[in-house]
């Protein structure tokens, strides 16, 4: 009798371990539309798709590019990285990356170039992670290529919502404000 209690006990205590970590990273076929960190987007991630109990940060340089510090040339190919960096037991990553202009409107064009990892959604306004890029030790870091706007069409801002899956969830906001070359 006491050998099948331990064993009920030790398969609860594994469901609750799993259904916790599965939790940790709800969208791990890439987050909806719209949950950027854009100021235009309207939606959080920490209250809209993961549990009450994430830590919530603000960080910058988790965006990088090849743009020259003078600015975008319009219709120029540029590549991103972009890294979520969390602790040492951090084991799943998931982000969503959106150019935008200061009215929210789409800022050029997005490319995948790892489409194992990565994937366009809302109309290409999105860049997010799918199932097979979300696992890492400690980070991960996805890459993509974006096609500048028009010439003329001026400033504009990489927004990019990251979450560190864990025992606590870390969700962290990053952009990268990006001028246009004259």
């Amino acid at each position: 009798m006491i050998k099948k209690i331990l064993i009920a006990v030790a398969v609860l205590i594994i469901a609750v371990f799993l259904f916790h970590n599965l939790r940790s990273l709800s969208f791990t076929n890439g987050c909806p539309a719209g949950y950027s960190g854009s100021p235009n987007d309207n939606a959080n991630c920490s209250t809209n798709c993961h549990n009450s109990n994430v830590e919530n940060k603000v960080d910058t340089g988790w965006i990088k590019s090849n743009i020259n510090k003078t600015g975008y040339v319009g219709g120029s190919t540029y590549t991103f990285t972009t890294t979520a960096t969390g602790i040492n037991t951090s084991k799943k990553f998931g982000f969503e990356i959106s150019p935008q202009f200061a009215d929210g409107k789409l800022a050029g064009k997005l490319i995948v170039t790892n489409a194992n990892e990565t994937k366009l959604v809302g109309n290409g306004k999105y860049i997010t992670q799918i199932s097979g890029g979300v696992d890492g030790t400690s980070s991960k870091t996805w890459t993509f290529d974006w096609i500048a706007p028009a010439k003329g069409s001026g400033k504009l801002t990489f927004y990019g919502a990251y979450l560190i899956g864990g025992n606590k969830e870390i969700s962290v906001t990053s952009f990268l404000n990006v001028n246009e070359a004259q």
